[in-house]
């Protein structure tokens, strides 16, 4: 029902049921619709059907079999620049899509016909359907007969909401197409008819009539229709298979015959109710399914192609399969052929997803099966849709690669998660979103801590507060957030980041009350009031999700929804425990700094990556609020004493400062120093933890390792000083920890508490977020043989998370400096010499990735490795042979495991040795056999890097890894100057054909090196993002050329001049011409100053607007890619209501006499190509007052208009002799060939004289043959009619004034043009007549041949020169010698105008070259040469002669 108009109305009613039945063509890519629905009217008065209609074109409507009258406004038709404008009318398809989104626009509406009755039903022959859906509009007890709307359209080459793949000539993919469904309104509608608006649900009946084989679906490709497969006359590009240098096949159809007959499938949303062969067509098939359940029109989902099923219920346990039985869900995947293995390795776990949510929540919302099919090009990674998954291909990987394995099943847990959580139950409105992305991922959360282990979920927890906590600075809160989700691809992804974050810490909060029930029950009574109706149509407010967590939790909540969900921003808290001995307390002050100006960093400057979104977000009205001043909860404060024993004291934080008094419990401290000695004396002994002693033996800490003095020597471990035992033994705890159980997303740091107490905590604390703090708290320490040593204990202990010991990797690189003799460049070698070596020996053994943790090892300390730098900036000559032997004497051939991305690692260490970073201190010059070994080593590495991107051309790896590493490694070295500056290199990957990820590495590449700057570039990109029919890499592409836009507005866009940085130190001397530029590089930190910069350097390209309006008018952007390239339009050109007219040029009429009296009136050929000369009113007595703008009147628009011919071939025009012309008072230049009017000085007051023209009546132009100083009001005569189409001329209506015309030089015979400050009489129009626009131009005439002639002037004739300007005389003074009194009399006047005389005088002057500089004495002649007509040259020698 339309939710904006109240049941009374003439357009309120409900849909019960909709029908459709779609017919599938690939060739040509086409689909015929006719969908059927069945609406409940709630008033007897009802005469307009209003629905949801994009994209298609509609062929007939009727209503209950009766035709009907619609009218239908395409959005897809007006989301253009439309002819006549340019990028500077960017807003007026915004605009249109703005009053689309909004629901203004109405897109069909259906009048329902008179003999259509509306009738009331008795209640007793309604459904509880009709009486349901009638009682949610209206009164229950007005019940009226259903109606019945059929609508039957064509879809020819789909924008949005299909997409068809393998269609397009040189495509060698199997064919198949499907639904590109959305998360939001309004792109179902791209497909069918309907209610699209994010609130209406219905059942649904889908029947898809589709070919029977692959060969089927190209049977109608000889027919010759190859036009509907081109775009703006160029077919689309090639196939983008995994092979990088893929050949492009002309011909769609080379298949086998195999191939050909392989069976074409349909999945879709619901459950299959029979799919029939068509009985008029053997080559077709019906496929009819049904949805039982009211869903969206947004989630039907709908796949067709040569798809091969894969049952992965297979996978589920033997005994869950027995004890579920019937009920058991049955889960298929369907995949493009020979890839079904990838299928069962990436989605395996599906099963038992399905039946741990059954059981920990509700039962399944649908019906018993669940579909998840993988498709290429697909925009998004999942789209969701009712018991229906559509997946990408990108996330399909083979068993022997463990790279996208954690990141593919997150995808897919939650893709079932969504089932409950965003298909079942909806979002109530935008604001409301965060519950649906919250809840889903939630759920995928707690599932995947069973899957993966809790120390994976916490450490994984761990690294996304941190990613939040960077962030989350100037961004709306998680409500105001569901608002811009359409805005920019960001915006989703923070919602997805922050939301199931929020929920984690109300978990612990709500558990730690209730002591049992946490969010997890929250959303089982959300399923369940769902699932019993008590949820109005299924939709989740923010109210009611509060009101449920209050009831499960016991507790109110108001303040944690004020801050986490009504508010943005985290807390950061200062922590400073002091230990009172006299209380035995320990008193802990709690304060917090992100509100207090003092204590907080500096604002942090804007980012390339965040300048286009924050851009977008001012643009449609959002303005970042300040942090919370205090953030109030409860806090656990977790102190482990001196005997070891952790105790939790809860502190309840309710103002921005807390003091708090914690009591001490260990009397003793000796018990510390004793139970230390007897657990090392037990380590010592060699006791086994696992064994039977680990009852009577307590182990010390983790990291325990190499306590014999042979091993301490071995690894040149390092030991506590004896003043730090001693001081380790006075204190009172071992360690404080803020925030303990993790109830709050926040910054903690904890003042003047020692380095041995965060020691104490890694090797202590068995949870893994606090062993990750102290890791961080390490890495911002200076390096030293004691943490270097700590460290390497972490990662060689197995005990340890492999997160944990890989960051700890990655933090001994400050260990390895030559002033502690590279301790920690030893320790990594050691490290991985005892992991992976032969013992005793430096040869590494052949590769073995059966274990994951070692695996991930293995590629995490030679990436370490690589970015240890010497003083000089450079990796020392150790670290670049250890980085080489590994890539050289690489040996895979006995692993099960693919070593594709352990050979990418190892490339991109290479190229980071060879980089150098740009150091300040002093350091020794190499000898020269250290450079020789240099060059040599550089070398090798180089043909290393250039053998293994060869090799992925031959032999393709997993997604192309090999070449977009190689490109990722040619940029470091290209941007730090170690090998020549070549962007050719990268260009000739991102050509058509090759594989979509490689394209678009290698734009990031270019866009890194600064290639947005160059016309040719620009270009390029924008006709990619126009062109391109895959919808993944165009939304791609534009999120890079949104990156590249952000570099140009921060300046850290990349110039060659930065690669003299990092060859020699420069000296730089900055005075006061330097402030300016650093106010400038200040001021584009922040994003206004950013946008300013942007303006400034690409405002004015030529070839961007150019490009950028292309883009805007190609046919084949989506509704969001318009919407993306119309915000940049926004960001750098400003609105100018300017629309540009076409006119056709009139032809003179002939005359024929046929005889007997019979004329015959035809147009010639021949075009009139000026104005006629016009009677000269009088000038009027005075001039006109200035018209005063009415107050609460609009103003008129400043509106000019331009004649420009059109570039349509010319017909050849018979020469007109012309009579011989004397010389006249004025000269009149002649006209262009190619008719174009210029600008006269008309055009000025043409812009004042143009009012806002109205649409529906024609402008009426007033001619004028001539205008003189002063100007009169010219005496219209009325036009010549235009009968039939010709030439067209266009006219500009543009507020902005035109640039005057270039002036010639002046001749002899030219007049001067009127002053521009003279007013101009306009005369006055009605409201309800046009504008009247009146063109005043001179006639063109032939210009006068001149000769220069050289003059000697008596004195006599000098003097008269003062009287102008005595340093250069003047051409008039001159011209007129020789001639008659009357035609000087006459020059004069001409010359000498009553107003402006001294501009035009400059312009008379410059053409008066003098031979001589100054003026001579008196009665002395003067040698002139000036410029003069031929017929007054040889009159002056007649006259002399």
């Amino acid at each position: 029902m339309d939710g904006e108009l109240e049941p009374e109305t003439a357009t309120a009613f409900t849909v019960l049921k909709q029908k459709l039945h779609l017919d599938f063509s690939f060739a040509p890519a086409s689909v015929r619709g006719k969908t059927t629905i069945e609406i409940q009217p709630q008033n007897r008065n009802l005469r307009y059907i209003h629905f949801n209609c994009r994209q298609v074109r509609i062929t007939s409507v009727t209503v209950n079999d009766h035709p009907a009258t619609t009218a239908y406004s395409d959005l897809y038709q007006r989301l253009k620049l439309y002819p006549g404008t340019g990028i500077n009318q960017h807003h007026f398809p915004r605009q249109r899509l703005q009053r689309h989104a909004d629901g203004h626009e109405t897109e069909l509406e259906i009048v329902v016909p008179e003999n259509v009755g509306i009738t009331r039903m008795r209640p007793e022959d309604a459904t509880a359907d009709q009486v349901a859906a009638t009682s949610y509009g209206a009164d229950a007890d007005n019940l009226y007969t259903p109606i019945q709307v059929d609508i039957e359209y064509v879809l020819n080459n789909p924008r949005d909401a299909l997409q068809f793949v393998g269609v397009e000539d040189g495509d060698a993919r199997y064919p198949h197409a499907f639904t590109r469904n959305s998360p939001y309104p309004g792109i179902a509608s791209c497909l069918f008819p309907c209610i699209d608006d994010g609130v209406t649900k219905c059942i649904f009946e889908v029947s898809v009539r589709y070919p029977r084989t692959v060969g089927d679906a190209y049977t109608k490709t000889q027919s010759g229709n190859t036009n509907d497969r081109v775009v703006d006359g160029e077919t689309s590009e090639p196939s983008k298979a995994d092979s990088v240098m893929s050949d492009i096949d002309e011909d769609p159809v080379d298949l086998t015959d195999e191939e050909k007959a392989r069976e074409m499938a349909v999945i879709c949303s619901g459950e299959l109710t029979d799919d029939i062969l068509d009985p008029n067509d053997p080559t077709r098939k019906t496929a009819s399914f049904t949805c039982a359940v009211p869903i969206l029109p947004q989630h039907v989902g709908i796949v067709v192609g040569p798809f091969v099923h894969v049952d992965l219920s297979d996978y589920r346990d033997t005994q869950d399969d027995e004890r579920l039985g019937s009920n058991a869900i049955r889960v298929h995947g369907f995949c493009l052929p020979e890839r079904e293995d990838e299928v069962r390795n990436s989605a395996m776990v599906l099963a038992r997803t399905l039946d741990n949510f059954t059981e920990a929540y509700q039962s399944y919302p649908f019906e018993k099966a669940y579909k998840l099919a993988f498709v290429d090009d697909m925009d998004s990674d999942v789209a969701h849709a009712a018991s229906f998954s559509i997946c990408s291909s990108r996330l399909l990987f083979p068993a022997n690669v463990y790279e996208p394995l954690d990141r593919t099943t997150r995808l897919l847990v939650h893709a079932v998660a969504s089932q409950w959580i965003g298909i079942s139950v909806t979002a109530q409105r935008p604001r409301d979103y965060w519950i649906i992305a919250g809840g889903s991922w939630f759920m995928a959360e707690l599932f995947l801590r069973d899957l993966f282990g809790r120390n994976d979920h916490r450490f994984r927890q761990k690294m996304k507060v941190d990613e939040i906590l960077a962030k989350d600075v100037r961004r709306p809160s998680l409500s105001i957030l569901g608002e811009y989700l359409s805005v920019d691809p960001a915006e989703a992804e923070f919602m997805d980041l922050k939301a199931p974050m929020v929920l984690s810490i109300l978990h612990h909060r709500v558990v730690k009350v209730s002591g049992r029930n946490g969010v997890d029950r929250c959303l089982w009574r959300l399923l369940f009031n769902a699932r019993n109706e008590k949820l109005p149509n299924g939709m989740i407010s923010t109210e009611a999700f509060l009101d449920i967590c209050e009831k499960v939790g016991h507790q109110k909540l108001d303040n944690f929804f004020n801050q986490w969900v009504y508010g943005s921003g985290c807390p950061t808290f200062e922590c400073h425990p002091v230990f009172n001995k006299k209380k035995q307390v320990i008193q802990l002050t709690i304060k917090q700094t992100q509100a207090d100006a003092t204590m907080r960093p500096e604002e942090r400057p804007i980012s390339a990556r965040d300048v286009i979104r924050e851009g977008k977000e001012k643009a449609n009205g959002f303005r970042p609020s300040n942090d919370w001043p205090a953030f109030v909860g409860p806090m656990t404060i977790r102190i482990h004493e001196a005997d070891g024993t952790p105790y939790e004291h809860i502190v309840d934080i309710n103002s921005s400062t807390v003091k708090v008094e914690i009591p001490y419990n260990t009397k003793y401290k000796r018990l510390k120093k004793s139970r230390r000695d007897k657990e090392r004396q037990a380590a010592a002994a060699g006791l086994d933890a696992t064994g039977e002693a680990q009852e009577d033996t307590i182990f010390y800490m983790l990291g325990d390792l190499f306590e014999t003095r042979e091993e301490m020597n071995e690894w040149r471990i390092s030991e506590w000083s004896p003043d730090d035992e001693s001081r380790m033994d006075q204190e009172f705890y071992e360690w404080i920890r803020v925030d303990a159980d993790f109830e709050w997303i926040c910054k903690t740091n904890i003042t003047d508490m020692p380095a041995y107490m965060y020691v104490s905590q890694l090797q202590q604390d068995k949870d893994v977020m606090a062993q990750a703090e102290s890791i961080q708290w390490l890495q911002m320490k200076e390096g030293h043989p004691l943490i270097s040593s700590i460290l390497l204990k972490t990662l060689m202990d197995s005990r340890y998370f492999h997160g944990i010991r890989t960051m700890a990797a990655q933090v001994m690189i400050n260990c390895a400096k030559p002033q502690i003799d590279w301790i920690g460049f030893f320790h990594l070698r050691k490290a991985f010499q005892t992991l992976f070596c032969d013992p005793g020996s430096t040869m590494i053994r052949p590769n073995n990735f059966e274990d994951r943790t070692a695996y991930i090892l293995q590629c995490a300390i030679p990436k370490a490795v690589a970015k240890i730098k010497g003083p000089d900036g450079k990796a020392p000559m150790p670290v670049k042979r250890f980085i080489l032997d590994l890539v050289r004497y690489n040996d895979n051939r006995e692993n099960e495991y693919s070593d594709d991305h352990y050979i990418a690692a190892l490339m991109h260490c290479l190229a980071q040795c060879l980089t150098v970073e740009k150091t300040t201190g002093m350091y020794e010059e190499p000898t020269l056999a250290e450079e020789n070994e240099e060059e040599e080593f550089k070398k090798k590495a180089l043909d290393e890097l250039s053998r293994h991107q060869r090799l992925d051309e031959w032999i393709p790896t997993f997604q192309n890894v090999y070449t977009t590493t190689a490109l990722d490694c040619s940029l470091v070295l290209m941007t730090n100057g170690a090998i020549p500056f070549r962007p050719t290199e990268f260009l000739q990957y991102a050509r058509v054909g090759i594989a979509d990820n490689v394209r678009l590495k290698a734009w990031e590449c270019l866009f890194e090196l600064g290639m947005i700057r160059k016309d040719s570039i620009i270009k390029y990109v924008i006709q990619d993002i126009a062109m391109d029919r895959s919808p993944y890499y165009r939304a791609a592409l534009i999120r890079l050329f949104e990156y590249a836009l952000g570099q140009l507005a921060v300046g850290e866009d990349f110039k060659l001049e930065k690669i003299n940085e990092f060859n020699a130190p420069v000296l730089v001397v900055e005075g006061e011409t330097g402030l300016p530029n650093r106010e400038f590089e200040a001021a584009r930190r922040k994003l206004d100053g950013a946008l300013k910069a942007l303006k400034l350097e690409l405002a004015d390209n030529r070839t961007l607007k150019s490009a950028l309006e292309n883009a805007l008018r190609s046919p084949t952007p989506s509704i969001h890619d318009v919407s993306e390239l119309l915000e940049i339009c926004r960001m750098m050109y400003n609105q100018v209501n300017s629309l540009l007219i076409m006119l056709r040029l009139p032809r003179y009429w002939n005359c024929r006499h046929e005889g007997q009296g019979v004329m015959r009136f035809f147009r010639s050929q021949r075009y009139r190509d000026r104005l006629p000369k016009l009677p000269q009113a009088p000038p009027p007595p005075t001039a006109a007052a200035p018209v005063q703008q009415q107050e609460g009147v609009a103003k008129p628009l400043n509106l000019k208009f331009k004649l420009k011919p059109l570039a349509a071939p010319e017909p050849a025009q018979p020469e007109v002799p012309r009579p011989a012309v004397p010389t006249p008072k004025t000269s009149e230049p002649k006209p262009p060939e190619s008719l174009s009017r210029r600008p006269s000085s008309a055009s000025t007051s043409l812009q004042r004289a143009l009012s806002p023209p109205a649409v529906t009546k024609p402008f009426k132009l007033k001619l004028s043959a001539k205008q003189e100083p002063p100007p009169a009001p010219p005496v219209s005569a009325p036009a010549p009619e235009v009968p039939a189409p010709t030439p067209p001329i266009s006219t500009t209506v543009s507020p902005i004034v035109a640039p005057a015309p270039r002036s010639q030089p002046p001749s002899r015979t030219q007049t001067p043009a009127p002053s521009s400050s003279q007013p101009t009489q306009i005369p006055k129009t009605g409201n309800n007549s046009g504008p009247k626009i009146r063109l005043t131009q001179k006639l063109a005439r032939p210009e006068k041949k001149s000769l220069k002639v050289v003059l000697k002037l008596p004195p006599s004739k000098l003097a008269r020169l003062g009287e102008h300007k005595p340093t250069v005389p003047t051409t008039s003074s001159f011209a007129t010698a020789g001639l008659g009194e009357e035609t000087k009399k006459k020059k004069r006047k001409a010359e000498y105008p009553p107003e402006g005389a001294a501009s035009r005088s400059l312009k008379r002057q410059a053409s008066a070259e003098p031979l001589m500089n100054g003026v001579g004495k008196r009665g002395a002649s003067r040698v002139v040469k000036l410029k003069i007509g031929v017929a007054n040259a040889r009159r002056l020698a007649r006259r002399e002669g």
